[in-house]
């Protein structure tokens, strides 16, 4: 430390000024890129988060009546299609409801079960499908998968459905 106040002493009145300048310059340098910007870009790369994860969040509440419409116990209306197969009902209702581009496998379980995996489908059409199997054949989601895709409004789904009774 003595040896840098020594160089420092002998410096020229200008130079001492040059000198702290830098000083402050290298300082407010370091403070700004070391300290400053990556906080700054960390509070905005999460505030964007943030509103992604609540779009999406309002996005759910919007269809959640639809959800709810599924888990309701429809047995009052009348049940179609009791001596179809479990299988060629999922495949005709789901071309029906628009979604026979995402339905990619339909894997019976036993005869009053299957597995449906679903690529690219559209949400609410799916909820709609889900909604109308259950309240026109007796057709229940035992339990249910969904991921979403990359297209807003769209998910991958793994569903495993069932008859009433299963």
């Amino acid at each position: 430390m003595n040896a840098v106040k020594q160089w420092y002493d002998s410096l020229a009145p200008r130079e001492r000024i040059a000198v702290i300048a830098g000083a402050i310059a290298v300082v407010l340098a370091l403070f700004w890129f070391g300290i400053w910007q990556p906080l700054n870009e960390s509070v905005a790369d999460r505030r964007q988060r943030v509103n992604v994860a609540a779009e999406q969040a309002r996005w759910m509440l919007g269809i959640r009546e639809e959800a709810r419409l599924l888990q309701s116990d429809n047995s009052q209306r009348s049940i179609q299609g009791r001596n179809e197969s479990l299988l060629s009902i999922v495949d005709a209702t789901s071309r029906e409801n628009g979604l026979a581009d995402a339905v990619r496998r339909i894997q019976p379980d036993d005869d009053d079960q299957a597995t449906v995996n679903l690529d690219a489908a559209n949400f609410n059409q799916m909820l709609f499908w889900l909604r109308s199997l259950q309240r026109d054949y007796g057709v229940s989601t035992r339990q249910i998968t969904v991921t979403p895709d990359e297209d807003a409004g769209t998910v991958q789904a793994r569903i495993t459905l069932a008859r009433s009774g299963a």
